[in-house]
């Protein structure tokens, strides 16, 4: 399977500013930056075939150029960002889309992702994992959870898709991705009826799968996974601290 991160965008949070930072990807960890661990554990995946980067080729190249196959120039809108990755492969095959933000994932936590995906015939692939997984590894992070009939979930930053639900869904894809923080925005464009059960948190994962499948025209699944890595991405000062004291911890484990 092909990966594509994106790190194109030009972040002015708090924490960019405070780094000196037009690109958050850039934000180095023990010297390193941060979209270069993403890239290690591509490396290490046994799954990945080419790993291609949508940034700016100027600012990344000297950490990716001997480590990646293509780092395609990126522009300011996300959506446009996806179609030159997309463009790029030009076939109709599954993509391994990435933010350049979790750096705690490894190659085999991606192996294990894309074997899940492998066992259900859809076009787009979501991992979930439940809050008292996430809190039993990394108790002091602090998530965006959702409620379903199921139990309580948070929602990850690397996902599985074909271009055709790209293709015919950009303008929906667009608002997600502008409302991504906002889980009542996502029930909402599944309709009333799927908002109401979702606040009395009677809905369940088969309902989105079947619903969301009718808006894309595609399968839709979402996977259960048991990694927290994936959805630990860094946003804010709190994340920052939680991510370096976890590498930290491995570094001795990696020399032994």
């Amino acid at each position: 399977m092909n990966a594509l991160i994106l790190a194109g965008k030009k972040d002015t949070g708090k924490l960019e500013n405070c780094n000196k930072l037009t690109n958050k990807a850039l934000l180095m960890l023990n010297e390193i930056p941060m979209i270069e661990y993403i890239v290690n554990a591509l490396l290490e995946s046994k799954l990945v075939n080419d790993i291609v980067v949508v940034g700016p080729e100027y600012d990344l190249t000297p950490f990716l150029e001997k480590k990646v196959t293509r780092i395609l120039e990126s522009t300011d809108s996300i959506i446009g960002n996806v179609r030159i990755g997309l463009d790029y492969y030009r076939d109709d095959g599954k993509i391994l889309l990435l933010t350049s933000d979790i750096p705690l994932i490894t190659g085999e936590i991606i192996d294990r992702f894309i074997k899940k995906c492998e066992q259900h015939d859809a076009f787009f692939y979501y991992p979930i994992i439940t809050q008292e997984a996430i809190q039993k590894k990394y108790p002091e992070t602090v998530r965006s959870y959702f409620t379903l009939k199921e139990g309580t979930f948070c929602g990850g930053n690397m996902v599985i898709f074909s271009s055709p639900v790209f293709d015919r869904n950009k303008e929906l894809v667009e608002e997600l991705y502008h409302n991504r923080k906002d889980v009542k925005k996502y029930i909402s464009i599944l309709g009333i009826k799927f908002l109401t059960k979702f606040l009395l948190k009677t809905l369940t994962i088969k309902e989105i799968e079947e619903k969301a499948a009718q808006i894309v025209g595609y399968p839709v699944k979402g996977i259960p996974i048991d990694d927290p890595e994936v959805m630990i991405d860094l946003d804010k000062l709190s994340d920052y601290e939680l991510i370096l004291q976890a590498i930290n911890q491995k570094i001795p484990n990696s020399s032994s």
